[in-house]
């Protein structure tokens, strides 16, 4: 003869009935924490200082187009390589690579001219992917700037 009579903890359907909401607890959570690890990187919280940036922007790259500064950049297979046309003083230069979407792939550094006056940059990062390329000499007078997408043989700015 069969026991009808079991306890309700060796029942399939109390414990049916509890697993579906708790795999929804167990998912939110897990939920929770991958979106607090993965901040967005393009929130600003100042947009009136941001909007003055742009207009101090934009007076730089005015000035350089007054000075006739132009670059002509070449795509290596670990680098850039960069031409300027119309620069007087050889002096460093910055550059600076930021990513259109990952802030942790952003790339600036300083360059001298080597005895061609070419400036060579050497990534050790994959460089591919669409870049915001921004070029400015060390005293920040003027700047030259351009979203690129890479790989790419060559370009102008």
């Amino acid at each position: 003869m069969i026991d009808k009579k079991k306890s309700w903890f060796k029942q399939f359907w109390p414990w049916f009935l509890i697993g579906l909401p708790m795999v929804a607890v167990v998912g939110s959570i897990n939920l929770l924490f991958t979106a607090m690890d993965n901040k967005p990187d393009m929130v600003v919280d100042d947009y009136y200082t941001e909007g003055k940036a742009i207009n101090n922007d934009f007076a730089l790259i005015k000035h350089a187009k007054t000075l006739n500064i132009h670059a002509s950049i070449k795509q290596t297979e670990d680098g850039l390589l960069i031409t300027f046309e119309g620069l007087q003083d050889r002096s460093s230069i910055s550059l600076s690579l930021f990513h259109a979407t990952l802030a942790n792939k952003d790339i600036s550094r300083m360059l001298t001219a080597d005895a061609n006056g070419n400036y060579y940059f050497k990534s050790e990062q994959d460089l591919t992917g669409k870049w915001k390329l921004r070029i400015e000499p060390f005293d920040k007078s003027w700047r030259l700037q351009k979203t690129i997408t890479l790989p790419r043989d060559s370009f102008y700015l």
